[in-house]
């Protein structure tokens, strides 16, 4: 894939071409690689591998929508929701392993649009792959923090998680470090954008919007 270029269907419902760069560690990562799996074979044991540093893999995807506005992402999304981080639960793969998400378990504080509710997973792209020992970082936008509180828009996959693309940005509600405020009360803009949906040409339908029986698919979305 490095130096590669690729266009897929992506799992939120719109197309994308994807742009991978190689970190500059990537060096580094392959000869350390080399001295784990030789100390592996000499009998040096699972330690030597947990030694071996991440490389970095960039993805800068083109998506034929946007989300950078609350507007736009109201309209594209099923779900838009004021939910507190309880933990980083693991990973998982999609599109034929092509595709990593980082998986995070929310508690929905407030629902502004949809009918999520209770504690659910988000998925969000990119994340550190412990076989590959790779990071994968996707787009600009920050992994969400456990503890934190975000506005999130998300679409509900049919396996039950909430996924949430790269080009959308969380927006962190969570007090600044030093309790500084930008007097924006950002849960305001976003009720607002919620009730003025902007439509775009190439969003593909959903999941929820073509299910016959969207409840079922929130059902499987809840975590016990």
């Amino acid at each position: 894939m490095n130096g590669a270029v690729f266009t897929e269907l992506h799992p939120t419902g719109a197309a994308r071409t994807a742009h991978p760069k190689r970190g500059a560690r990537a060096g580094a990562r392959t000869k350390a690689i080399a001295l784990g799996s030789a100390l592996l074979a000499l009998g040096g044991g699972a330690a030597a591998w947990f030694t071996v540093p991440y490389g970095t893999t960039h993805y800068h995807p083109t998506y034929a929508v946007r989300l950078d506005t609350p507007e736009f992402a109201s309209g594209w999304a099923d779900d838009v929701f004021i939910g507190k981080v309880t933990a980083r639960e693991g990973l998982r793969r999609t599109n034929g392993d092509r595709l990593l998400w980082t998986t995070y378990r929310v508690e929905v504080r407030k629902t502004l649009k949809g009918k999520v509710s209770g504690s659910v997973r988000v998925a969000q792209e990119g994340g550190d792959d412990p076989l590959r020992r790779e990071r994968i970082v996707v787009g600009e936008a920050p992994s969400l923090e456990p503890g934190r509180t975000y506005v999130l828009a998300t679409r509900l996959a049919p396996d039950g998680w909430h996924t949430a693309p790269s080009n959308f940005h969380p927006v962190d509600l969570s007090p600044a470090e030093g309790g500084s405020d930008s007097g924006t009360d950002m849960s305001t803009v976003w009720e607002k954008g919620v009730a003025h949906p902007t439509a775009q040409r190439h969003t593909h339908p959903s999941a929820v919007s073509r299910a016959k029986d969207p409840s079922a698919l929130y059902a499987r979305a809840h975590i016990g």
